[in-house]
């Protein structure tokens, strides 16, 4: 592969369990990861051919469960870097612990093998019943749905004692996700985007896992700076109160030089108290605050716009580039250049003409 500025890792294989009521959900959301990584990697220099590549691994008697309809075909397991168990649409808990059942005599020994040589899991929503009935689960803490997790709990704890493992799942209540080691579950679906993308990010992948995390997940301080001729997303004043108005007049005027004296005055108090009580609420003094707000704007115009970094720095309130490339890579870590590089959203201006898609979008090899 040829080698850039940015180096892409060789080809990840994400095996994709399925067969009857397996839940299309939790596995399109994984390939729909997968493939923005393969989109962010064709953007790359060098990035001609796809990073990452899915298959559906099905059981023998399943064959005709057809799959999501997304690319993908068949592999041998013992060529996996990823297993992902996408969980299954099932009203009982009897009926879960009969499919994990029937999955780990198939299932079982590839599972087992491919943890041993260093691979990674992805159990979704209730697939995580797999993998406590091949005995996978004891002692490892895990996220669990609910509705199933009494029996996912009770089959650990079978499968232990068979295998003279005396502890249970630990299930962690208040977790929407988990990690433990090399295995990551899930509470529910909505979750598994998160944690499919945080897997992704413990690979040879893991800056196009980054940079696909940045856009396809949530990040409250990217919507407020995302645009800077709009409000903040209700577009109405925040809650009463010395420190959300303080806030507020930070986030509105994050491009304009920082006066501590007027943020003070928004708020409706003294320069000294509002120091104090910032620094003990929201551990950081307002400055720190407008410097964050400034760098999450920065991010996002660096990976989405065209703009010099020069330019970049003037929409986020710097007048001196020099002052901002310090900020900019204490707060990310690398200069903002560099940033653009890794993580950037959009594609080179040339590839608009005449070209209706990316390579690298199809996992197929």
């Amino acid at each position: 592969m040829p080698t850039a500025k940015t180096a892409l890792p060789s080809c990840l294989n994400v095996g994709i369990l399925w067969g009857h009521g397996s839940i299309a959900s939790t596995a399109a959301a994984t390939v729909d990861a997968l493939r923005a990584m393969n989109m962010l990697a064709a953007m790359r220099p060098g990035g001609a051919q796809p990073v990452v590549r899915w298959f559906w691994l099905r059981m023998p008697q399943e064959r005709d469960a057809a799959p999501p309809p997304v690319p993908g075909a068949d592999l041998g397991p013992e060529a996996l870097d990823v297993v992902v168990i996408p969980g299954w649409l099932v009203p009982t808990g009897p009926q879960l612990r009969e499919i994990s059942q029937r999955y780990s005599q198939h299932f079982g020994a590839m599972l087992r093998g491919h943890l041993q040589r260093g691979g990674l899991v992805a159990a979704l929503f209730n697939g995580s019943s797999l993998l406590a009935h091949c005995g996978l689960l004891a002692r490892r803490n895990a996220a669990l749905p609910w509705v199933f997790a009494p029996s996912i709990v009770l089959q650990s704890s079978e499968s232990g004692a068979k295998t003279a493992d005396v502890a249970e799942v630990i299930w962690q209540r208040e977790r929407t996700w988990q990690r433990d080691g090399a295995l990551w579950t899930t509470a529910s679906l909505q979750d598994t985007l998160a944690a499919m993308l945080d897997l992704l990010a413990q690979t040879p992948a893991a800056e196009l896992a980054q940079a696909a995390s940045h856009a396809l997940l949530f990040d409250p301080q990217r919507q407020l700076t995302a645009t800077t001729a709009m409000e903040t997303p209700t577009g109405h004043p925040l809650a009463a109160g010395a420190l959300e108005q303080a806030r507020r007049w930070l986030q509105d005027h994050r491009n304009e030089p920082y006066s501590l004296q007027a943020t003070a005055r928004a708020a409706a108090t003294s320069p000294r108290t509002l120091l104090r009580w910032f620094a003990q609420v929201h551990g950081e003094t307002p400055q720190d605050y407008l410097h964050r707000l400034r760098m999450a704007q920065a991010q996002a115009l660096l990976q989405t716009t065209y703009l010099t970094v020069d330019d970049v720095a003037q929409q986020c309130g710097y007048n001196d580039t020099g002052s901002f490339r310090k900020v900019f890579t204490r707060v990310a870590g690398v200069t903002p250049g560099a940033y653009r590089q890794r993580f950037k959203l959009r594609t080179s201006r040339k590839q608009w003409l005449g070209r209706q898609g990316l390579p690298g979008d199809d996992g197929r090899v």
